[in-house]
């Protein structure tokens, strides 16, 4: 399974503001910051926790849309 393949939820923070998101593996690094979509604000990831391949993430929204932010990683 290649990277891109590979989403993780994480604990994302912007201030003093948390959610939950999944992030492509290329973004799922304590520390890196990620764009939250629509808004394209930037929020820091401050906690990996597990993994679910993008076919059963797709899987996963369409069973609860609009329970989950999207996310994009931009790895800064």
């Amino acid at each position: 399974m290649t990277e891109t393949e590979k989403y993780y939820q994480c604990r994302l923070r912007k201030g003093s503001t948390e959610t939950t998101g999944w992030i492509e593996a290329r973004g799922a690094h304590v520390g890196k910051s990620v764009e939250l979509l629509p808004s394209k604000e930037l929020w820091g990831v401050v906690e990996v926790g597990n993994m679910m391949p993008k076919t059963m993430l797709k899987e996963h929204q369409l069973m609860h849309r609009g329970s989950l932010p999207s996310v994009e990683g931009m790895g800064r």
